[in-house]
């Protein structure tokens, strides 16, 4: 847990946010640090900026439904009834709730490229580290993570990155942050919208941004 979090001022980050260039996908980067958080006045003000800069209902959706791979599921859920409030959903379900053997294989088959996509020639070395302590656990991640939800074509890949960076951010994971941003390059973020995201959670994050900063210049991320 971040306990240097400063909510009040991510509130006003949020209030006041103005973007010149690249607004949706920093808005919905603003999102994803409020579900980490869990405020809700932050949650409902970054939907209601979204909505001025035409910012979907089904991208914010797509945001939700990655949050519970790094937030978990109760975050996930507040988030999905606070997004219903603002952009009410038609409540029926897509399918009859059924997992297809063919549905399973194209989450194996995506996840495993996306996976290397994001940690192009360290993919191997995270494949063989992680089955070495928990195959489990990686297989899970290529399948549910990587397959199942971050291949979903609602969303671009590099937009998916930088909220997954805001998650981390906000909960100061170094060691994933590292990767992620590093990934978020592999995957055709552009540096200069990185780093704007970065800005605007800004020093909201405590120790969570004096990291993510810290890494940017690791990797030679910031001029």
């Amino acid at each position: 847990m971040n306990l240097t979090l400063d909510i009040d001022l991510f509130r006003r980050r949020v209030t006041e946010f103005k973007p010149e260039k690249f607004p949706i996908p920093r808005i919905l980067s603003l999102f994803s640090a409020a579900i980490t958080i869990a405020d809700e006045k932050a949650v409902m003000t970054a939907l209601e900026q979204g909505r001025k800069y035409a910012v979907t209902r089904e991208l914010f959706y797509e945001i939700i439904l990655q949050s519970y791979l790094f937030l978990g599921f109760p975050r996930m859920l507040t988030a999905a009834e606070q997004l219903n409030r603002v952009f009410p959903g038609n409540g029926s379900p897509d399918s009859d709730g059924q997992i297809t053997p063919d549905e399973a294989e194209r989450w194996f088959a995506d996840g495993t490229r996306l996976c290397q996509k994001v940690y192009s020639h360290n993919y191997e070395l995270l494949k063989n580290r992680v089955e070495q302590f928990a195959p489990e656990i990686f297989r899970w991640m290529i399948v549910e993570g990587y397959g199942k939800v971050l291949s979903r074509p609602e969303l671009d890949v590099p937009t998916r990155e930088l909220s997954i960076i805001a998650f981390l951010m906000m909960e100061n994971r170094e060691k994933q942050l590292f990767s992620h941003i590093k990934g978020a390059v592999n995957v055709g973020v552009d540096k200069e919208l990185l780093r704007l995201v970065v800005g605007d959670i800004g020093r909201s994050a405590g120790d969570g941004y004096d990291t993510t900063v810290k890494i940017l210049r690791q990797l030679e991320l910031v001029p």
